[in-house]
């Protein structure tokens, strides 16, 4: 096997030689979660960055669903993945719901503070903020998908 050469182009997502995106994983950064047949990255990260800068359409099978991220904040896990509204600045990106605002180019992204939290299907893709980063997800056998569990994942 050839070793490529990889370019950072985030925190955690580099490209080879020939353009193709990968997330670069820790292996203890994720946190399984079995109830959901499901692991999902422990920190928030690429704040700052828009969807479109990340690449995000080519991902959107590894971001969490609406579901997972409503089960998952109603959950014991919930203060760990800092979903409790106990940190205004752990915000992510997740899967868009609907199809129509998918195909106007919005994304959707979930919010949490001390008072409320909630998800928003409306942002622009090329918007960014502080606050607002990446969250992935890997579907676990009899999940919804599977993704490479190597030392990378494509991105």
């Amino acid at each position: 096997m050839v070793n490529k050469k990889l370019k950072k182009i985030s925190e955690n997502i580099v490209e080879d030689e020939d353009g193709k995106r990968y997330v670069a994983e820790d292996p203890k950064g994720w946190l399984d979660v079995p109830e959901l047949k499901i692991s999902v990255e422990i920190e928030v990260h690429d704040k700052n960055r828009s969807w479109d800068k990340l690449g995000l359409s080519e991902k959107e099978d590894e971001l969490l669903t609406y579901e997972e991220i409503i089960w998952l904040a109603n959950s014991k896990y919930a203060k760990q993945l800092k979903m409790d509204g106990s940190s205004t600045r752990d915000d992510f990106f997740f899967k868009q719901p609907f199809d129509l605002n998918r195909k106007n180019g919005y994304v959707a992204g979930f919010y949490a503070n001390s008072g409320c939290a909630y998800l928003d299907g409306g942002r622009d893709s090329s918007d960014s903020d502080s606050y607002l980063g990446v969250r992935f997800v890997r579907r676990t056998k009899g999940g919804e998908s599977k993704t490479n569990t190597s030392s990378k994942t494509k991105a």
